[in-house]
């Protein structure tokens, strides 16, 4: 598989293959779509990769480096340095190329290139609760739910967490929280650490 780097050239096909995808789905609010300046500086940034068929794009995923003074800055959410973070920002794959993997390769591409990089140590993502199948890819990718909490205006979200220089240590018996229990992990959550998905229910670990 071809993995291509992106750049300002592929605007429109970008944000036209966001458009395709969001009519594409039922559930609208999954898709938190990105503006034409929001892909631009993760273009110029560098951190964005693509996969096309037939000359037609038809996946894409990008990695976005925030600013310093970001008000909702995730790296506090975990306590470290957010001069050496950076997030996985959106993934889009054109529905009828689906069950190729396509978004967790691309993870695994684009996290290899940031390691590489030897400018980061610590990835971070933000996942809608109702939204597994973004979630059941970060967990395939080795992040964690490091807290749930409030962002952006009041949306819930679950703040997920990769170091790459370390391993994110879960031990003891697993606590199977559904995935839409908020309750309990806006408030007991904060205390675990959630590892995976199965089926509805999140594998949560004491800290």
């Amino acid at each position: 598989m071809n993995f291509v780097k992106l750049n300002l050239n592929d605007i429109e096909e970008i944000l036209q293959l966001q458009d395709s995808i969001y009519e594409f789905l039922e559930q609208k609010e999954i898709l938190e779509k990105l503006t034409r300046e929001e892909f631009e500086t993760c273009l110029e940034q560098g951190y964005v990769t693509g996969v096309f068929h037939e000359d037609e794009l038809i996946a894409l995923r990008m990695m976005y480096i925030p600013s310093l003074t970001e008000e909702e800055h995730l790296a506090d959410d975990v306590g470290v340095n957010r001069e050496r973070s950076i997030y996985s920002e959106i993934s889009l794959v054109n529905p009828a190329h689906r069950g190729q993997k396509l978004q967790m390769k691309m993870g695994e591409y684009l996290i290899e290139q940031v390691r590489e990089s030897g400018d980061f140590d610590y990835i971070f993502s933000t996942v809608m609760p109702v939204n597994l199948a973004s979630l059941k890819d970060k967990f395939k990718l080795g992040f964690k739910i490091m807290r749930t909490r409030l962002k952006y205006g009041g949306k819930r979200r679950h703040i997920l967490y990769l170091p790459l220089n370390e391993e994110v240590e879960v031990k003891g018996e697993a606590l199977n929280v559904k995935f839409d229990n908020y309750d309990w992990m806006m408030n007991a959550g904060q205390d675990y650490i959630g590892d995976s998905l199965q089926d509805e229910f999140i594998a949560y670990y004491k800290k």
